[in-house]
């Protein structure tokens, strides 16, 4: 049996009736050769050149531009679904983008993030046990990471940018003996496993209510 690719489950929460998609900090774009998004309007943001010029030959339109300096030029509700696939964490100040950014998703549409956890039990670990804060090329401490998150900084993330959050799943990776000992107490170790976050968030009806007012329910994984 083939592994599952993370990266395509990430993908696959955009809706089946999204057909105007907007990905910022699209990479090369080729998620939607890959999910079989060959009848969509794909629009990509990317500032990296040579990923740019990638994108341009997978996505109907890509803007060689800093997602966080660049106005859109669409309507107000043109999109259905927005994308930051690892993107959140590299913004000066993400938040702005997504309170920026949702006056272009329509009434029905939704966001999804992929986010990592800044918890994961490497992670702390080593900065416990070593006093290891090490910056790498790649990874949870990739050093172009400007932001770090928790899963409840991610849900004030969210929620004081406009939205609801309507899904999380989560990336777990962990060696045998640490899924084990997580189940040894009970599931209660589960945040310090996940390596990354998958949310999903739609616009809030009440706007003068954190998370519609108590009444949204999250779906977990």
């Amino acid at each position: 049996m083939a592994k599952r690719n993370r990266r395509d489950d990430f993908f696959s929460m955009i809706p089946g009736s999204a057909k105007k998609i907007l990905d910022v900090g699209c990479s090369d774009g080729s998620w939607a050769e890959r999910m079989g998004k060959r009848d969509l309007e794909v629009i990509g943001i990317e500032r990296d050149e040579k990923l740019y010029s990638q994108a341009l030959k997978n996505l109907r339109r890509v803007f060689l531009a800093d997602a966080e300096k660049f106005r859109l030029p669409y309507s107000n509700g043109y999109f259905d679904c927005i994308i930051y696939a690892d993107i959140l964490e590299h913004l000066v100040d993400p938040y702005n983008l997504l309170a920026e950014h949702i006056k272009y998703l329509n009434d029905e549409g939704c966001v999804i993030a992929s986010i990592p956890n800044i918890r994961y039990y490497k992670v702390i670990l080593r900065l416990a046990l070593a006093g290891v804060w090490d910056y790498m090329d790649r990874g949870l401490l990739d050093k172009t990471h400007l932001r770090f998150f928790t899963l409840i900084n991610i849900k004030e993330l969210f929620t004081n940018a406009g939205f609801d959050i309507i899904e999380i799943r989560r990336n777990i990776i962990a060696a045998r003996g640490v899924k084990f000992l997580n189940l040894l107490c009970f599931n209660k170790l589960k945040e310090l496993l996940v390596y990354q976050y998958y949310v999903k968030a739609i616009k809030r009806k009440n706007k003068e209510l954190p998370y519609g007012g108590g009444k949204r329910e999250i779906v977990e994984f």
